[in-house]
């Protein structure tokens, strides 16, 4: 018998996570009435292989720190020890088994920066019949030229557009520039007691 919370998963480096990703995060939860949201960290993100990314372990404690206390809000460490690439579509499968979970009930959550390559993911077809995808906007990201085959099967959500990067902060660490307004208090002391990103 299938479940009947709502589960959304949301992927990425997370290098660090920031102010951007939590209050897209919030919003998104709310606005989809989801009983979990799931923060997904990724061990070896294949369309990020030209990016240094802080240890994975630095990478989680870090996620746990920003979302300390929030309720119906967790992390997920299931990339980080699966190892080598992580593939989107073997985490849909694991999300969908672990919690007994029909298409309509697990969302899958992305940026439309990464919805531009998304035909390149490993069986994008597969995890559209898998989930439902939703795309939320990013500034000066265009989807216009989708196929439309790909726009039929995604929600596009009218998510508030925040200007934060994980590659900015990171520009702002080594040019010793104040990150405290860009990540939560404890993610911002994190960094600088283990010297990230310097």
């Amino acid at each position: 018998m299938n479940s009947d919370i709502k589960v959304g998963l949301f992927g990425g480096s997370f290098n660090p996570i920031h102010n951007g990703h939590l209050e897209l995060a919030r919003w998104t939860k709310n606005d989809l009435s989801l009983d979990q949201f799931i923060f997904i960290p990724a061990a070896n993100p294949p369309h990020k292989q030209h990016v240094s990314l802080a240890e994975p372990e630095h990478r989680l404690q870090m996620l746990h720190l920003a979302i300390n206390d929030w309720q119906g809000f967790e992390v997920s460490d299931l990339e980080l020890k699966r190892k080598g690439v992580s593939y989107t579509i073997d985490t849909i499968r694991y999300f969908r088994a672990q919690f007994n979970l029909k298409k309509a009930n697990l969302y899958l959550i992305i940026g439309a920066d990464s919805l531009a390559d998304f035909h390149t993911w490993r069986s994008p077809q597969k995890i559209l019949r898998s989930c439902q995808v939703v795309v939320l906007p990013r500034p000066e990201i265009t989807i216009d030229h989708l196929a439309d085959e790909i726009k039929k099967k995604i929600r596009i959500l009218p998510a508030p557009l925040i200007d934060v990067s994980a590659t900015e902060i990171r520009k702002s660490i080594q040019s010793n520039q104040i990150i405290s307004h860009l990540v939560p208090e404890a993610v911002a002391k994190y960094i600088y007691e283990n010297n990230l990103y310097q």
